[in-house]
């Protein structure tokens, strides 16, 4: 049902979505007017985070590329922030460090 929700709110899923406009446009018709949208995930990285990049469509994000698909997608008063780093062992078995930003936007 469109406009039903006042926050949606997800955590390192959105690199595992293939059409990630779809799913924003989806978003953005299930949030009620005024509501909110917010998502954490991956910075732009080379394929390091995972050990098996089975169901990962997206190696993170550019921050300015998907600012501008939350704006296509109807959203307004979008911010983008550094949410947290994280060190773990990388693919290539030496620790390496990813950026997890949240960006959010508003209906």
């Amino acid at each position: 049902m469109p406009g039903v929700y006042d926050l949606i709110v997800s955590s390192m899923t959105l690199h595992h979505i293939r059409h990630v406009d779809r799913l924003l446009a989806q978003l953005h018709q299930a949030i009620s007017p005024g509501g909110r949208l917010c998502l954490a995930d991956l910075d732009s990285d080379d394929g390091q985070f995972h050990s098996d990049n089975q169901g990962v469509f997206h190696f993170g994000f550019d921050r300015a590329g998907l600012r501008q698909a939350f704006a296509g997608a109807g959203f307004t008063n979008i911010q983008v922030i550094t949410a947290a780093e994280m060190l773990k062992p990388a693919r290539d078995g030496g620790l390496r460090r990813f950026t997890i930003f949240l960006i959010t936007g508003v209906r």
